[in-house]
């Protein structure tokens, strides 16, 4: 199979679930919130493993605090995926706040002119996202978070689409 094709196949996957994803953002990411609480269920799992089978004593107790603190985190969300999601969603709004103040001032002292305004925009834009989903909080947090995969699954879908054609061409 030939990579454009894979690519071309790839994007057009993406595609379609990026658009399922945006037409049920809900019950998106109420997946994507028992996917994380898997994800964290295993991670605890294994340093629990790492906590009692590692050679190195000093830092088996550090070990099995942070297993134990993923196996809950874990636990939590497998178990109540709507509390996780509205928790998540809060810390994805936060996160847009933080990392866009951090572009914004970043791209505000930069040196390169040419280079300013495109990070003084993704600052800016980050921001307004962090502000828009805490101003309807109650209303798109157990929605951003299928709404957002939903997005990027779609842009990363036309973009492995765009250049599958375009490795076609040459």
């Amino acid at each position: 199979m030939r990579v454009s094709t894979l690519f071309l196949m790839t994007g057009l996957v993406l595609i379609v679930l990026g658009v399922a994803a945006i037409t049920n953002p809900f019950a998106t990411s109420l997946a994507l919130t028992t996917f994380v609480g898997i994800l964290f269920l295993i991670a605890g799992v294994v340093q629990a493993w790492l906590a009692f089978n590692g050679r190195d004593g000093a830092h088996r107790a550090w070990h099995g605090l942070i297993a134990l603190l993923n196996i809950v985190v874990g636990v939590w969300l497998i178990a109540d995926p709507m509390s996780g999601t509205v928790s998540l969603a809060a810390v994805v709004g936060v996160l847009f706040l933080l990392m866009g103040a951090l572009r914004l001032l970043i791209g505000l002292r930069l040196a390169a002119p040419r280079l300013r305004w495109m990070l003084v925009l993704s600052g800016a834009v980050s921001i307004l996202l962090g502000l828009l989903i805490f101003a309807a909080f109650d209303q798109i947090a157990t929605q951003i978070l299928g709404l957002l995969l939903g997005i990027q699954l779609l842009a990363d879908g036309v973009g492995l689409a765009a250049l599958g054609f375009a490795s076609r061409d040459s």
